[in-house]
């Protein structure tokens, strides 16, 4: 029986009791349920402990052999399948861990805790004139975003942050040892944790990452009704356009959603009746005067007169802060109030041609099921080094949809329409992004690794935790397993 949510806020800085927070205690279920989705998971953890540092975490990890159980862990709680929460385990919640961020002026890296959240990097780097390419989404924590390799701001030319920024991690091992991975220090560690996410089989304690000075950032805005019938041109101009822009320095995002998402005036979770969708690009770039940001965005001022009859506003380049985004990022996701989200998502496979791709997720695209469900798409154009990190999948485009309600009784058959739509689009996939990987719905999942990169990560993982005291691999391989037969049937039809 689902235990009655609560109407509390969820906060990126909760006040517990003590260090260890045991099942049936009121600061315990709040603490398991501090998630941005109000839906979490019917999973509970024999202890949460919250630790202050490495050598907390070490008795955490103690603690489970002790219990003979097994460890997960949470960063921040935006992977809105929790897979940190093991039934009957140990849920290590980062919170408190080193939750401080150092600014080193001679090295020019920055220094900083696995549960230090996006908004906290950017006014610290704000402050010391730096640039550092954190996540978009205000209250995400480090740990969470770095694992997964880091879809970070302007990432199609500087690479995702853990390939290209990161320079070197600190964390506890499954014997409880604390020790650091770089390029030149257990660099088979190092390899592991950037792309692995959930997979990973450690816990981070800290990161350090280069940095860059800081420049401006600009913003021009296009907004489009979006419908059956003129969904493949509008697509294809604002994608094809997406791609005559230059990679460095540019950030490019689309939405799709009803534009009574925001409307205080309704109030439940049924789309509009009438409701006309909107395709909103909000096209970035980062340099130093106007003039250069209106070159960067210039291919977004050629319009086809198809495209043109459907812009219903266009803003012209302005400057832009991140706080004024992350404003609008909070009323995009995770409030923490009612409101319950499920993300399902593909990375294309770029040999795929673009109208077969549209055509393969024009249902998730358009078929929306509830007022506050929103398309999200971005280019993200990594190349990855399979050699350098397991981040292994090249990300061109990735897409997602992001499911929204406030009812639970709407659960469960609120969670099946997108993830058939997602699972009929997986031929036109190369993989899904590693955040987005399901425990708790084995078929919303396709491949998140090569290959060959799981093939390393698992020699890795048995290497540093033969006894499993990490087990969530195991989803990966599940995964794996099931798309490789998918596969070989799809090529004997």
């Amino acid at each position: 029986m689902r235990p009655m949510q609560d109407a509390r806020h969820y906060t990126t800085t909760p006040k517990y009791s003590g260090k260890v927070l045991v099942q049936g205690t009121e600061d315990y279920e709040r603490c398991r349920r501090m998630n941005p989705s109000a839906d979490t998971p019917d999973r509970f953890p024999r202890e949460i402990h919250l630790p202050e540092s490495p050598s907390d975490v070490s008795q955490a990890l103690k603690r489970a052999a002790q219990l003979k159980t097994t460890v997960g862990v949470r960063s921040s709680g935006h992977i809105m399948n929790f897979p940190g929460a093991i039934q009957d385990g140990i849920l290590i919640d980062t919170l408190n861990l080193n939750r401080r961020i150092e600014y080193d002026p001679v090295s020019q890296e920055i220094c900083f805790g696995p549960a230090c959240r996006v908004e906290e990097l950017a006014a610290k780097l704000k402050e010391v004139n730096r640039f550092f390419p954190h996540g978009h989404a205000p209250t995400v924590g480090s740990a969470g975003f770095l694992l997964a390799g880091g879809q970070g701001w302007f990432v199609r030319g500087w690479g995702a942050t853990s390939q290209t920024w990161i320079t070197k991690i600190e964390m506890v091992v499954p014997d409880g040892r604390t020790v650091i991975a770089s390029r030149t220090e257990n660099q088979d560690l190092f390899w592991a944790a950037r792309g692995s996410g959930l997979a990973f089989f450690a816990v981070v304690t800290r990161f350090w990452g280069r940095t860059i000075e800081r420049s401006n950032m600009w913003e021009t805005i296009l907004k489009f009704e979006i419908n059956s019938a003129n969904y493949l041109p509008l697509m294809t101009w604002a994608i094809e356009r997406g791609r005559d822009t230059p990679k460095y320095g540019t950030d490019l995002n689309m939405t799709i959603d009803y534009p009574e998402k925001y409307d205080p005036k309704y109030t439940t979770d049924e789309a509009p009746k009438h409701g006309k969708l909107q395709m909103t690009l909000n096209i970035l770039c980062y340099c130093d005067t106007l003039r250069e940001a209106q070159t960067l965005l210039g291919a977004y001022e050629k319009f086809t007169p198809e495209v043109r009859d459907a812009l219903v506003r266009l803003e012209p380049v302005q400057p832009r802060t991140f706080e004024f985004v992350f404003d609008r990022k909070r009323g995009f996701l995770g409030n923490g109030k009612q409101e319950r989200w499920q993300i399902n998502s593909i990375m294309n496979d770029p040999k795929v041609p673009l109208d077969q791709l549209l055509t393969a997720i024009k249902p998730c695209m358009l078929e929306l099921p509830t007022r506050t469900t929103s398309v999200f798409l971005c280019h993200c154009d990594i190349i990855p080094n399979e050699e350098d990190a397991a981040l292994s999948l090249p990300q061109d485009l990735y897409i997602s949809t992001i499911t929204g309600w406030s009812d639970p009784a709407l659960e469960p058959a609120i969670y099946q329409p997108m993830i058939e739509r997602y699972r009929r689009a997986f031929p036109v996939a190369i993989g899904q992004y590693i955040t987005e990987l399901d425990v708790n719905k084995e078929e919303a999942n396709c491949r998140v690794l090569s290959d060959t990169a799981l093939a390393k990560f698992l020699k890795i993982r048995e290497k540093w935790d033969p006894q499993v005291l990490f087990p969530n691999y195991k989803a990966l391989v599940k995964t794996h397993d099931k798309m490789a037969q998918l596969e070989k049937r799809n090529a004997h039809l």
